[in-house]
C-alpha cells in the first residue's frame, strides 16, 4: 500500500477525541462532543467542533470532568445528524488519538447503533508514541503537555483535547524522525491501534516471519529499544511463543 511507503509529513492526519456521558457505550453512554484537527506536515488545514446532544441526561459526576451540561446540548443536533460530516471530513486521512481505543470504542458504538459500518482506517494511538518515547511520572494528557511544555487550553473539552495530542504528536514524531522513523507504515507498525486494520497490515510481516522460521533464513531487524535507541541487527529466527496474550520472536542468539 502507497500510504505506507509515504513520509508521515505527506500524509493528512486527523487527532480526533470525543466526551461521554460516561465510560460505558455498552451501559448506554454516549457521545455528547466531538472535536478533531486536520495537519498535513505539520500545518493546520481544517477543524471538527460538535455538541451533540446525547438522547440521555449527562450525569452530575460527568459534567464535572467535562463542564457539559444538559443545558448546553439541548437542541444541539443528534449524532446521526453529524456523523456522515465527520466521516467525510476524516477522509482518507490517518487517524489519531491520545487512548484513541476509548473514543474509537465510542464512535464505533454509535456508528453501530444507527446501523453504519465501524471505523477501520489507519490509526495511531498517541498516548501509545508518549509511553514508548519519553519518560514521564504520568501519561494522561496533561502530566504530557506539561512534561513536555505545550501550553494547552481546557483538558477534557472534545478540540482542545484534539490540539494538545496533535502538540503531543509532532514534538514525538520530531524525536522519531531522528532515529529515522519517518514512513507512516513505521509509525504504525510501531504505535498502531490494534484494529482490523492494523491486523491486516501485520499479516504478511507474520507470514514472512513463519517462512524465514520454517527456511531458516538470516533476517535483518530494525526496532526501537526500551532504552528508546534504534537498533539494526541479523537473527535467524527460531519460534514464536505467546505469553500473556503477547507474541515474542524467539531467535538464534549467536546472531543478535
Amino acid at each position: 500500500m502507497k500510504l505506507f511507503h509515504k513520509d508521515i509529513d505527506d500524509v493528512e492526519l486527523v487527532f480526533f477525541d470525543v466526551e461521554t456521558t460516561g465510560l460505558y457505550p455498552s451501559s448506554g453512554d454516549a457521545v455528547c462532543e466531538l472535536g478533531a484537527v486536520k495537519i498535513q506536515g505539520g500545518t493546520e488545514t481544517a477543524v471538527f467542533n460538535e455538541l451533540i446532544n446525547p438522547k440521555r441526561s449527562i450525569p452530575p459526576e460527568a459534567s464535572a470532568v467535562h463542564h457539559i451540561y444538559d443545558s448546553d446540548v439541548d437542541g444541539k443536533p443528534y449524532f446521526e445528524e453529524v456523523v456522515d460530516r465527520f466521516l467525510y471530513f476524516i477522509g482518507s486521512s490517518v487517524l489519531c488519538g491520545y487512548n484513541i481505543g476509548f473514543d474509537l470504542g465510542f464512535l464505533n458504538a454509535e456508528l453501530t447503533r444507527i446501523k453504519y459500518p465501524p471505523i477501520d482506517i489507519p490509526s495511531i494511538d498517541v498516548l501509545v508514541m508518549a509511553r514508548r518515547t519519553i519518560q514521564s511520572a504520568h501519561y494522561n494528557l496533561k502530566a504530557v503537555t506539561e512534561h513536555l511544555n505545550i501550553s494547552a487550553k481546557n483538558f477534557h473539552r472534545a478540540l482542545d483535547d484534539a490540539i494538545a495530542t496533535k502538540d503531543i504528536f509532532l514534538i514525538i514524531k520530531d524525536i522519531a524522525a531522528q532515529k529515522g522513523i519517518r514512513r507512516t507504515g513505521d509509525f504504525i507498525s510501531l504505535y498502531g491501534f490494534d484494529n482490523n486494520f492494523f491486523k491486516k497490515h501485520q499479516e504478511p510481516k507474520i507470514a514472512f516471519l513463519k517462512e524465514s522460521i520454517r527456511a531458516q533464513l538470516k533476517i535483518q531487524i530494525r526496532y526501537v529499544s526500551y532504552a528508546n535507541t534504534a537498533n539494526t541487527f541479523i537473527i535467524i529466527p527460531k519460534k514464536v511463543e505467546e505469553k500473556e496474550g503477547r507474541k515474542y520472536l524467539i531467535a538464534d542468539p549467536e546472531f543478535l
